[in-house]
């Protein structure tokens, strides 16, 4: 059994015939103050653990959460595990919790609705903007650089706007053109436009059919919009349990699918921006 779920996924179980127990186990103080937790949860200080352990009911499945998905729920899902209890622990806790529940209120799902994006591509979106700010939230910042994050949230929920139009490698090219059009900030288009092939240099553009420029990255937010892509495309062909288990096992991942690599020279840039993004492994 998968020792972690995200807020998506919870938020689908809660709605389901059978929804798990959830467990809010914040420390006292996180409690008291801080934001209302996700409802229906019941609070359980995690130092009385042992205390309230044994009146979990019998083959319940159990999800337990903290601040932020840390050391506090990732210890009580392990202490519940081995005493048998089916129990996995919410991926960035209430705080990844609250950052769902707005992006499924984002205004951008409405732009790329009136632009024509069908249901599918905006799960999609969605799908990889949750992939994206997770990403972010576990990066070395000395190491990676600072990230927008409203640059990084709205490239991904826009990444895709071409497509609108075309299907193909050109739309990138074609998103920038609309979303120019639409007033969209610089930094945000260039997420859409470098996200297709994962940032292609100058001398690889025009045999991918691309105009003769390059693609390259020049802001962290390209990158992680267009490897959060990726990872998406993994979790919807079923290959990885969830985001860290596709991030963890990108190479292998590739190199049994090559069609998801698309090419040497592409798979090659995945994999540096894998190294780049360590934290999660």
């Amino acid at each position: 059994m998968k020792k972690t779920l995200t807020p998506a996924e919870l938020r689908q179980e809660l709605a389901s015939d059978k929804p798990p127990l959830v467990i809010d186990v914040r420390r006292v103080d996180d409690h008291e103050g801080g934001p209302e937790g996700i409802p229906g949860a019941d609070w359980r200080a995690p130092t009385l653990l042992e205390d309230w352990a044994g009146g979990i009911p019998e083959g319940a499945d159990v999800v337990v959460y903290c601040v932020r998905g840390g050391g506090v729920s990732q210890g009580v899902q392990t202490v519940l595990a081995k005493r048998g209890v089916a129990a996995r622990y919410l991926e960035g806790g209430l705080a990844a919790w609250a950052a769902d529940e707005a992006l499924e209120r984002d205004p951008d799902l409405e732009l790329l609705r009136t632009q024509g994006v069908g249901d599918k591509g905006l799960r999609h979106a969605l799908q990889v903007a949750r992939v994206a700010l997770w990403l972010a939230a576990g990066l070395d910042g000395a190491k990676a650089g600072p990230v927008d994050a409203e640059v990084l949230r709205r490239g991904a929920l826009l990444h895709d706007l071409g497509k609108v139009r075309d299907t193909g490698n050109l739309h990138g090219v074609v998103g920038a053109e609309l979303g120019r059009g639409l007033g969209l900030p610089e930094a945000v288009l260039g997420c859409i436009e470098k996200h297709v092939r994962h940032g292609v240099p100058l001398d690889q553009a025009e045999a991918l059919g691309l105009p003769r420029r390059d693609f390259s990255f020049t802001r962290l937010e390209e990158r992680l919009v267009s490897y959060a892509d990726k990872i998406a495309d993994i979790l919807a062909a079923g290959l990885a349990e969830g985001p860290a288990d596709a991030h963890a096992r990108l190479p292998e991942i590739l190199a049994a699918h090559p069609a998801l690599a698309k090419d040497d020279a592409t798979k090659a840039r995945y994999l540096e921006s894998r190294g780049l993004l360590e934290g999660h492994a």
